[in-house]
Formats: C-alpha cells, sequence, structure tokens
C-alpha cells in the first residue's frame, strides 16, 4: 500500500512537470516579458553598482530611484480607482510602444546620472534625477497591468507556470551579467525594457479575446468591466507590509557594513532557490494562498531578518534567505490576483492597480525610512530596525493568517490543483463551518452529512452514539439559523453550485465582519 501510494504520488508529479512544461512552451513571450519586466530595476542595479552615486544614500540617484517606487505606487493605485472611467482592454499595442520608450528613456538617464561625480552640482542634475522615474514608474506600471490583465486571462495554475519560469530566466540572466563587461553590462536596462515591451506587443498581437479576464465572450471593442467589489483591504496590509520590508531591506543593500556585493549577489540567488521553492509549495505540496503567504514567505523573510541581526558576515546570507520569501511572495500575488480576475470576474485593473500600487508604495516607504534614518543612527541602530522589520512580518503573519481568511476568495484556494467533486463539496463544508464557528467534532459530522450518510452511520464512522449525533446536528441548525437537515443540505448544495459556476464571491464575508 505505501508503495502504491509512492507510486501514485510520483505519477502526480510527473504529470505535473509535463503540464508545466507544455504550458511554459504555449507562450513564451508571456514568462520573458514577464522576466524582463521584474528584473529591469536589477539589470539598472547591476549595470551602476561600479559608481558610488548610484549606492550612496541620499545622492540624487538614490533618491530618484526611491521616487520610481512612489510613482509607480501612485499610478497603480489611481489606475485601480479610477478603473471605471479609463476602461480596459485587453494588450494593447500602444501600450507596449510607450512603456518601451520609456525604458529605453529611462535606462539612459539613469545611467549617465550614476556616472557623474557624487559631488556635481549643477542644479540640471538634480532636476534630470527626478525625471528618469518618471520614465521608469510610467514603463514600469503600464506593463505591470499588462501582465495583471494577462495572468487573468489564463488563469491560476498557468500563472504558476510562467512567474515560475520567469524567475529561473530572470535570476540567471542577472547573474550572467555578473560576467559581462562593464560596457556592455549598461546597456542591459535598455535592451531588457525594449525586451519587456516587445513581448508585451506580442502579447497582444497573440492572446485571443475569449481568454480576456472577466468576459463571458468575446467582445470586439474590450473587456466589460465588471463591479469592483470591496476591496480585499487583508491583502492589500500584507502587499504593504511585504514591500515595506523590501524596501528597508534593499537599502541596507548598498551600506555601510550591512552592504556588500555579495547581498546583491545573494539576493539574485536567493530569486532562483525561490522559484524551485514555489514550485513545490504549489505543485507538489499544493498548499492553500493562507499558508503559503502567512506561513511560508513571511516566515522566510522573518527567518532571513533574523540572520541579519548576527552581524556583516552573516547579513548577506540573511538578506538571501530575505530574498527567497520575499520573491516567493511577489509571485504568489500574481497568481492570487489571476485567480480572482479569473473566477470572480474581479476587473484585472481595479485589483492589479490596488495590490501593486500598495506593495510599491511600500517600498518607498521602506526606502524613505531609512534614507532618513541613514545619516542619524550607527550600526548598531541599523540591527535595530532590521529587528523592528522582523517584529512587524512576524505581527503580521501572527495576526493576519486567521479561520476568517477561511471565507475570503483567497483563503482555502489552492492554486496548484483542480479539485474534484468530492473536495470542492468538504472545501464548501469548512466554509460553512467557518462562517458559522462551528466545533470541531460540528464540523466532522457537517462533512459526513454532506457525503449523505444518515445519523446511524455518522455515528458509526465517528464512534459516537445516534443521540450525540442528533445533538450536535441540533447545534448545528442553531448556529446556521435552520430548522432541518433538508434546509441543511440545501445550504451545502447550493454553496457548491455556486463554487462549480465561479458565482459565489467570498470577499463579501468582509463586509459582513
Amino acid at each position: 500500500m505505501p508503495r502504491e501510494s509512492a507510486y501514485r504520488d510520483m505519477r502526480t508529479i510527473q504529470q505535473s512537470f509535463h503540464s508545466f512544461t507544455q504550458i511554459v512552451a504555449s507562450n513564451p513571450a508571456l514568462w520573458i516579458g514577464f522576466a524582463c519586466v521584474c528584473a529591469w530595476p536589477w539589470t539598472c542595479t547591476s549595470a551602476t553598482l561600479a559608481y558610488a552615486n548610484a549606492v550612496t544614500v541620499g545622492s540624487p540617484v538614490w533618491i530618484g530611484s526611491n521616487f520610481t517606487y512612489l510613482i509607480i505606487g501612485i499610478a497603480g493605485i489611481a489606475f485601480g480607482i479610477g478603473s471605471r472611467r479609463v476602461g480596459e482592454r485587453f494588450p494593447n499595442s500602444a501600450v507596449a510602444v510607450i512603456a518601451g520608450v520609456c525604458y529605453v528613456a529611462a535606462s539612459a538617464l539613469f545611467v549617465q546620472l550614476s556616472k557623474l561625480p557624487i559631488d556635481y552640482l549643477d542644479p540640471s542634475y538634480a532636476t534630470v534625477s527626478f525625471i528618469w522615474p518618471v520614465f521608469a514608474g510610467i514603463g514600469q506600471t503600464l506593463l505591470f497591468l499588462e501582465w495583471m490583465k494577462a495572468f487573468g486571462g489564463v488563469g491560476p495554475r498557468k500563472t504558476i507556470a510562467f512567474v515560475v519560469s520567469a524567475s529561473v530566466f530572470g535570476s540567471a540572466l542577472l547573474f550572467a551579467m555578473n560576467f559581462f563587461p562593464q560596457f556592455v553590462r549598461e546597456f542591459m536596462p535598455a535592451i531588457v525594457g525594449v525586451t519587456a515591451a516587445a513581448c508585451a506587443y506580442r502579447m497582444a498581437q497573440r492572446i485571443p479575446a475569449e481568454d480576456a479576464p472577466g468576459t463571458t465572450a468575446p467582445s470586439p471593442v474590450g473587456l466589460a468591466i465588471p463591479k469592483a467589489p470591496r476591496a480585499p483591504w487583508k491583502l492589500l496590509l500584507t502587499t504593504l507590509v511585504a514591500g515595506f520590508s523590501f524596501g528597508v531591506f534593499q537599502s541596507l543593500s548598498f551600506t555601510g557594513a550591512f552592504g556588500t556585493t555579495a547581498w546583491y549577489a545573494n539576493g539574485v540567488v536567493g530569486f532562483l532557490v525561490a522559484s524551485v521553492l514555489f514550485a513545490l509549495i504549489t505543485l507538489v505540496l499544493r498548499m492553500n494562498f493562507n499558508y503559503m503567504i502567512y506561513r511560508v514567505s513571511f516566515v522566510i523573510m522573518a527567518a532571513g531578518a533574523f540572520v541579519c541581526l548576527f552581524g556583516s558576515e552573516a547579513s548577506s546570507w540573511g538578506y538571501g534567505i530575505y530574498c527567497v520569501g520575499y520573491r516567493c511572495f511577489d509571485m504568489l500575488v500574481w497568481c492570487l490576483c489571476a485567480y480572482l480576475i479569473r473566477h470572480r470576474s474581479v476587473s484585472p485593473i481595479w485589483l492589479g492597480g490596488l495590490s501593486i500600487g500598495t506593495l510599491l508604495a511600500g517600498r518607498f516607504l521602506g526606502f524613505e525610512l531609512f534614507t532618513l534614518l541613514h545619516p542619524l543612527v550607527g550600526r548598531e541602530d541599523v540591527s535595530l530596525l532590521v529587528a523592528s522589520v522582523l517584529l512587524v512580518l512576524l505581527v503580521t503573519a501572527l495576526f493576519l493568517v486567521s479561520h476568517n481568511n477561511l471565507l475570503e476568495a483567497w483563503g482555502m484556494v489552492k492554486p496548484g490543483e483542480t479539485l474534484n467533486d468530492r473536495e470542492i463539496a468538504e472545501s464548501c463544508c469548512m466554509q460553512i463551518a467557518g462562517q458559522y464557528r462551528l466545533s470541531a467534532r460540528e464540523r466532522e459530522v457537517l462533512l459526513q452529512m454532506a457525503q449523505g450518510k444518515s445519523r446511524a452511520e455518522i455515528g458509526d464512522e465517528l464512534v459516537l452514539s445516534e443521540e450525540t449525533i442528533k445533538t450536535h446536528l441540533r447545534h448545528i441548525y442553531q448556529k446556521c439559523g435552520i430548522h432541518s437537515r433538508k434546509e441543511l443540505e440545501d445550504m451545502v448544495a447550493r454553496r457548491i453550485r455556486e463554487v462549480k459556476e465561479d458565482r459565489i464571491d467570498l470577499m463579501k464575508s468582509d463586509a459582513e465582519e
């Protein structure tokens, strides 16, 4: 029996891998372009590590880099809030062209400014330092939203394959840049940006209308705009905290005893390791979003922060560990948004703008906090800042991973698997049990009842008397506000039907709370 179970598990893994490779081969532009979008800021860093102006805290170039996050955050949130006015069209060729021009301009300006002496005082220098982030922010925001719509079109399972492949490709590209001559590295940000825009243009020509998110039928003029539900505040708070922590650590990666080139190298390796871990927890272990975000990603980020407290020699390894958790979280956000867009008819621009906007706004706050505190503190106080970030991560994970999340559209969802009828029924029973605060034993009775068993059969299965089962059922009726088993069966059947037909909007539970 154990051998048969192991063989079945191995067969499942092989099937998942085969499906994974087929998905990746089906649309290389989607994952290659996404890798370039995510890797573009890192290529800028790699191209300018040799210049003090780019890595000195408080320099105009440094402040401009921080300003880029602010622009993306504001633009993303603005697009999200105003999505019903601006409309949404599935990948637009004009958007790709505009983004490509912005990337080239931002890359050229950033590299040239980084070469200037750190004490360069020309007034135009400071002005241009705030102009290139505008180009960078516009290019990044436009393509982030295009990929949000693309992932919403293909759904969460395919998104897993695309983001894992993108993370591996992006990490390999950044690692390879270490061996490029400096003059080649300086051209890489522009090349990577143009490649991302070209892939977006290719997507605009290739992705069929029937794959467009938020629609039930092809539309010749673009996407129908579904009514935006109440903002998933727990998701937005989570992205804000994660972005803030990353902003602090990214600032640390360029400073004093903490910041060394080893930080950059270990960060890239961390992103590569995150790709393997993400594939493991989604496709093999098949965890739900709750566990993957709060009990895997956030815990790994906190562990990395803890290692950083042991001194400058250990800090680069801690940063690498932190990047594993953060990159897992980043990929999870894309998969979660893909699920909500595909299966809950959520507006891609609305959800994408808000989630990306809060994540990048959090980065800006983390960057800004460190920029303000850096001239005032010593190394010991930097350690105190790291400890504070560690505390924030753990507190967020502790308070947001609760049974209440099981009522939300992203709590119990396992993006790496397709549920069968029995698993859907069990999931619905657990949702009902969480919603009405059923006890552990009452949950067991509800699950048995959903399988059509009589009171006597349930008693035999749970080793309880029939009278005890009757008492548990009476308590279930009272908590659910119903009066008979028939009403309870109808409640479960209705929930199952809504899930199968993708008509249930579990985010409305936020309003009920």
